[in-house]
C-alpha cells in the first residue's frame, strides 16, 4: 500500500486505488478466458501473442496418412489420426507424450487415411470438442469413428470459419467449411498461430480449395503439404501466396501412389523451401517459439516417391531419433473414395481428372465397389 502524508486526501487515495485494482482485475478476467468453445470473431485479444514457452507440433509417422499433435503447455489438439491399422500406434504415441485430455479433435475429412485411427483415440482419451468437415462417407472407418463418439456422448460439429479456437495462448482458425465436389476438397484447412509464428494445415485439399481460400491466406512459417505431395494440390499461386520457409510431407516409403509427386517437389525446391519428410525422417517434431520455428529433423530430399511392389505406403523407416512405435507394411486403402465409369478400366482419385473429361456418366465408390484394378496413370502418377 502506498503511504500518503496529506491527511485530507488519504481516504480518497485509498478509494481510488481500490477502484483501479478492481478495474484491472475485471479487464484481466474479460481477456484471459480462452474458453472451450468458439470465440467471437471480434475477439479483443491481439492476433500476435508473444510466448516464452515453445509449442510442440508432432507430425506422427503413420506412413502415407496424416496424424498431427499440437502441444501448447498441457493443452493438446489432434488433427487426424492415421489409418485403420494405426490405432495402437496412435494410442501409444499420445500416452508417451503425457496426453490425457484432448481439447480439440479434428478430422479434416472422411477418408480412412485421416480418421482410421481416431475411433481408438476417442475410446482411450478424454475429448472436449470434435470438429469435422462438411461432408460424410458411408465407409466402415467413418462409421467406427461416429459410433465411438456416440458411445461417449460426443457430438461432432462443423467449426465456424474465421473464429479463433484457443489452446492456451495459441489458437487456430478454420478457413473453409463449404465442402466441395470431392472428399479431398472437403478437407478443413486450418491456420495455427503462436505469437508471430503461423502454420498451415491442409488435409488433402486440392487446387479448387486452394483457390477458394486464396484471399484469406498470408505468409506462413510452416506448411503441411496437402495430399501427401500429390500433383493435384500445391498450385504455384497457392505456394506463392503463403511462401513457407519449411514444409512437411507425410508420406509412406514405397507407397502405391508415388507420393510425393515430382511436380510438387520441383515447386518447393525452386522456391527454396526446406522440406522434411516422414519417409526419410520418421516422426517430425517442430517447435514454435512464438518468434520462429525449428526442428532437429534433417533436411529432406526433393525426390519423388518411388513405388515398391506390394507396399502401398507405410514407412519401414526406423531412422528418426524420435522413434516410430511401429514399422509396418500397408495394403491398399480399400476404403478410399474413387471415381470411375461403367465401361472404363481404371479408377480415378478425382472426378476432375482429364481422363474423365469426355465421360457422360461418372460414378463414385470405394475401390472394391468400382471393381476396377487399374489406378489411373494421370491421378496416381504411375
Amino acid at each position: 500500500m502506498i503511504e500518503r502524508s496529506i491527511k485530507n486526501s488519504k481516504l480518497k487515495t485509498l478509494i481510488l486505488l481500490l477502484i483501479v485494482s478492481i478495474s484491472i482485475y475485471l479487464t484481466g478476467c474479460a481477456t484471459s478466458d480462452n474458453g472451450n468453445n468458439q470465440s467471437n470473431n471480434n475477439d479483443s485479444l491481439s492476433s500476435s501473442i508473444s510466448s516464452d514457452k515453445n509449442v510442440k507440433i508432432h507430425f506422427i509417422n503413420t506412413g502415407n496418412s496424416d496424424a498431427i499433435l499440437i502441444q501448447d503447455g498441457k493443452t493438446f489438439t489432434l488433427i487426424d489420426g492415421g489409418d485403420n491399422d494405426d490405432e495402437k500406434l496412435m494410442v501409444d504415441y499420445l500416452n508417451n507424450q503425457g496426453v490425457k485430455d484432448i481439447k480439440y479433435l479434428i478430422a479434416t475429412h472422411s477418408h480412412a487415411d485421416h480418421l482410421g485411427g481416431l475411433d481408438s483415440v476417442v475410446k482411450n482419451f478424454n475429448i472436449e470438442n470434435v470438429f469435422v468437415s462438411n461432408g460424410s462417407a458411408e465407409t466402415k472407418s467413418y462409421r467406427d469413428f461416429i459410433n465411438a463418439l456416440a458411445n461417449k456422448d460426443l457430438s461432432p460439429s462443423v467449426p465456424l470459419e474465421n473464429n479463433k479456437f484457443y489452446l492456451e495462448d495459441s489458437y487456430f482458425e478454420v478457413l473453409n467449411t463449404n465442402g466441395g465436389d470431392s472428399t479431398n476438397e472437403q478437407s478443413l484447412v486450418l491456420v495455427y498461430t503462436n505469437g508471430n509464428d503461423k502454420v498451415l494445415f491442409t488435409g488433402d485439399a486440392e487446387e479448387g480449395t486452394e483457390k477458394e481460400i486464396l484471399p484469406k491466406l498470408e505468409k506462413v512459417d510452416l506448411l503441411k503439404v496437402a495430399h501427401h505431395g500429390s500433383r493435384s494440390s500445391s498450385s504455384q499461386e497457392f505456394l506463392d501466396k503463403i511462401n513457407p520457409e519449411y514444409a512437411v510431407l507425410l508420406v509412406g516409403k514405397g507407397n502405391s501412389y508415388g507420393h510425393p509427386h515430382q511436380e510438387t517437389m520441383n515447386k518447393l525446391k525452386k522456391m527454396g523451401v526446406k522440406v522434411h519428410r516422414s519417409d526419410e525422417c520418421s516422426d517430425i517434431i517442430f517447435e514454435s517459439t512464438g518468434d520462429g520455428v525449428f526442428t532437429s529433423c534433417k533436411d529432406g530430399s526433393y525426390n519423388k516417391g518411388v513405388r515398391e511392389d506390394g507396399n502401398s505406403g507405410k514407412s519401414n523407416s526406423n531412422t528418426s531419433k524420435n522413434n516410430s512405435f511401429k514399422n509396418k507394411q500397408n495394403t491398399s486403402n480399400s476404403e478410399e473414395i474413387v471415381y470411375f465409369t461403367p465401361k472404363g478400366k481404371s479408377y480415378h482419385s478425382t472426378k476432375n481428372c482429364s481422363g474423365l473429361s469426355r465421360s457422360k456418366k461418372i460414378l463414385s465408390g470405394t475401390i472394391a465397389e468400382s471393381k476396377k484394378n487399374d489406378p489411373c496413370d494421370i491421378c496416381y502418377g504411375k
